[in-house]
């Protein structure tokens, strides 16, 4: 269930093949800091929306006119909206930074 999150499935595979000399240092080091920089970018999507939700939440509690109300009801689909999409975007791009590191081994293999 977690084996989304993980980057230590990453990291053995990874280490595995520099081991194993398909991967250089600097390619295996790539890879990781890719993994991280996407890492990254969803939690600041996650940061952004929470930051949105509560704002919009705070707004509904503490103002009661109509124009306020209705930027807080606005601000809640926002937020549901920004992390919807931070996820998307993690997955797609986890998924082109996989077939990226294949593809690299299988042409690394083909050379040897």
């Amino acid at each position: 269930m977690f084996r989304f999150f993980r980057l230590s499935l990453l990291t053995d595979d990874l280490f595995k093949r520099f081991v194993e000399k398909e991967l250089n240092l600097n390619d295996q080091l790539a890879a990781i800091r890719s993994m991280l920089a996407n890492e990254r970018t969803f939690l600041a999507y996650q940061r952004t929306a929470l930051a949105t939700f509560v704002a919009g939440l705070t707004i509904l509690q503490f103002f009661s006119t109509f124009w306020f109300q209705l930027i807080g009801f606005f601000l809640i689909p926002i937020a549901i909206f920004t992390i919807s999409i931070g996820f998307v975007r993690y997955r797609k791009t986890r998924r082109f930074i996989f077939q990226l590191e294949k593809d690299f081994v299988q042409e690394a293999r083909s050379h040897f």
